[in-house]
């Protein structure tokens, strides 16, 4: 301590004693650590760890230095969606119906004009005719008529809009369409009051549906040039959570609903805002000199970005520890503790919260997870670059490492995955299987799962 603040400890300099002994043991692997230190004497202790990790062997179930959540790459196959097909019915007869309800539509706008009233059901029926014969376009188009004339007629604010958003959301995910999803979704938020007092229950569960979607988009594109846009969505979920929970009427109802939801954001900030990068040499290392300094080489909002995973795990144990104190006994946000500490190098506090559940007879540890399991992550398929399905067989170890792991590709339709999907399970941290006294132990697993890019 000088002048009363406290000093971060310097890079210990003997860790570069043990790179260069290291170099006589696994070349050229220990040379590139000492060459990334090229200019200076001294290499950080966490530089030395990562290197160290590296090297032991896959079967010894190596954990990532950071943790992907489950549900990113890798989540639980699930048969694709059910596309609206117009099954026997000929593309004459579509043509006749759809050209009916269009000469029917002209016929009420000449009479009422283009946005009457009176208009909107026929619009709305057109549309749903529409799309059961798989006419994508048309019916976003007459649905979004629709929308115009009610919103011209009830108000810009009405929620008399809702019912026609929602087939219109429902259509862009179907076709894949992330950046008209994600518009919509926030047009809906708007007509609900964006999280906004007065609440009512509608309003509350349209905020847990916007940040459950978002969580999705944002676990399925990259962040660089949308800093802001998710500054905004975790800001905006964080604050909601502090609000509600604090409030008496509402606590008890929406606090761990949205707690879970912002919960999902913090796993994928942690993820995807990671300090460590690999050089040309193979070397992990951190992609600025100091955390705690903005860097010329990161915009302002990466830097916030950063600001807000360095307090990350402060932030989620208190969000987590509040909903607790209201809900002590919830099964669900108490894996989703143990969950937590478990994917941020607290072991043993993990083992102990689910020795406890497992006690109760309602949580089922004989099997062992991959994590999160509260909560569940998922991206939609449709939402997707690729989607390959394999097969995996593996032993999880009692530290929740892998090993003796095969996998197999199912889907032919997909880009070849195994790979990808090795070393997408090589960074997802697992939950032991726990025996009957709560000890963790190896454990075999069979899963077919999707990969997703």
């Amino acid at each position: 301590m000088a002048g009363g603040k406290l000093q971060k400890p310097p890079p210990l300099r003997s860790n570069l004693f043990f790179a260069r002994v290291i170099a006589g043991f696994f070349l050229p692997a220990g040379f590139t650590l000492i060459r990334a230190a090229s200019g200076r004497d001294t290499i950080t202790t966490r530089q030395l760890v990562v290197f160290l990790v590296g090297l032991l062997p896959a079967s010894q179930g190596v954990f990532a230095a950071e943790p992907q959540p489950w549900g990113v790459h890798l989540q639980w196959h699930t048969p694709s969606p059910v596309t609206a097909d117009s099954g026997d019915v000929s593309p004459l007869l579509i043509r006749r119906a759809l050209e009916a309800s269009a000469e029917q539509i002209q016929a009420l706008e000449a009479q009422w004009g283009p946005y009457a009233p009176e208009l909107t059901p026929a619009l709305e029926s057109a549309a749903r005719e529409a799309e059961e014969y798989g006419e994508t376009a048309t019916a976003l188009e007459l649905y979004r008529w629709a929308l115009h004339s009610t919103r011209i007629n009830k108000g810009l604010s009405s929620v008399d809009q809702v019912p026609l958003l929602e087939p219109i959301i429902a259509l862009r995910r179907d076709s894949g369409d992330s950046e008209e999803l994600a518009n919509q979704i926030d047009y809906f938020y708007r007509l609900l009051g964006r999280g906004a007092k007065p609440w009512t229950d509608q309003r509350l569960a349209a905020s847990v549906r916007w940040l459950s979607v978002h969580s999705e988009l944002l676990a399925s594109y990259s962040w660089g040039g949308r800093e802001s846009d998710v500054l905004f969505v975790i800001d905006h979920g964080a604050d909601l959570v502090s609000e509600v929970c604090e409030d008496p009427a509402w606590a008890g109802r929406w606090c761990k609903e949205l707690t879970l939801s912002v919960l999902k954001l913090y796993y994928l900030l942690d993820y995807r805002i990671d300090p460590l990068v690999v050089d040309e040499f193979g070397v992990a290392q951190d992609r600025y000199n100091s955390p705690y300094q903005q860097s010329m080489d990161e915009s302002p909002g990466e830097y916030r970005l950063r600001s807000r995973e360095r307090s990350l795990g402060t932030k989620a144990r208190g969000m987590l520890d509040r909903a607790l104190e209201l809900m002590p006994d919830d099964d669900e946000l108490r894996v989703a503790k143990g969950d937590w500490l478990l994917n941020h190098g607290r072991r043993s506090r993990a083992l102990s919260i689910y020795r406890e559940l497992q006690v109760t007879g309602r949580v089922d540890f004989s099997m062992p997870q991959p994590t999160p399991t509260s909560p569940p992550l998922s991206r939609d398929t449709r939402l997707s670059d690729s989607v390959t399905t394999v097969d995996v067989t593996a032993v999880v170890t009692a530290r929740g490492g892998l090993r003796d792991v095969q996998i197999t590709q199912v889907s032919q339709d997909g880009k070849p995955a195994e790979g990808f999907a090795r070393r997408q399970l090589r960074e997802t941290r697992f939950r032991p299987a726990l025996d009957a006294a709560g000890e963790p132990v190896d454990a075999a697993i069979a899963w077919r799962i999707d990969v997703l890019r």
